[in-house]
């Protein structure tokens, strides 16, 4: 699986690396809501950085992210969310994207409701305080590639102890 596999990803790749100045990260200034690409817009989170470890407070949930998971998320952490395997593998990736100023791309397997799995892909974009950094935000763009483009689908019912049942190693996207 590659970025370039998902066009909604690529999107959002190009659009992250477009606002990037030479050698540095862009900034808020850069990935302004007005520049942003609206067919990008359902599948956005946009999360603060709690933690250099990869602790996040999520500020913006996209409505196709909040129709998934059932709930609109906003405002709470990531440890008050994600438990185990799955938080450790998330605020992984977020550090390494925090780390290394570079976009991070993750894949996951849940096992939802009683009996369907799910995927998903995941691309995470920091945001620097200044082109200098520190990273203060990550921009991420989720996509549920199994799902037919227009069909919505019942939101995730996760079963306690089975999520995700496989998880990509996250990896850092350089163009």
């Amino acid at each position: 699986m590659r970025v370039d596999d998902d066009p909604i990803l690529a999107s959002a790749l190009t659009f992250w690396s477009d606002s990037q100045p030479p050698d540095g990260l862009p900034t808020r200034t850069e990935i302004d809501p007005v520049r942003i690409p609206p067919h990008l817009f359902p599948y956005l989170i946009l999360a603060d950085v709690v933690s250099p470890q990869g602790r996040v407070r999520y500020r913006v949930v996209g409505d196709e992210m909040v129709n998934r998971w059932g709930t609109n998320f906003a405002g709470r952490r990531s440890d008050e969310i994600f438990t185990g395997d799955y938080r450790d593998y998330l605020e992984t990736a977020f550090a390494m994207a925090i780390e290394h100023w570079l976009p991070v791309f993750t894949a996951s397997r849940f096992r939802w409701d009683a009996g369907g799995f799910l995927w998903t892909r995941r691309l995470m974009l920091p945001i620097g305080a200044t082109d200098r950094g520190p990273v203060t935000q990550v921009l991420v763009v989720q996509t549920w590639p199994n799902s037919r483009e227009g069909r919505r689908t019942d939101p995730m019912v996760i079963v306690p102890g089975t999520a995700p049942v496989e998880n990509a190693r996250a990896v850092l996207v350089r163009k």
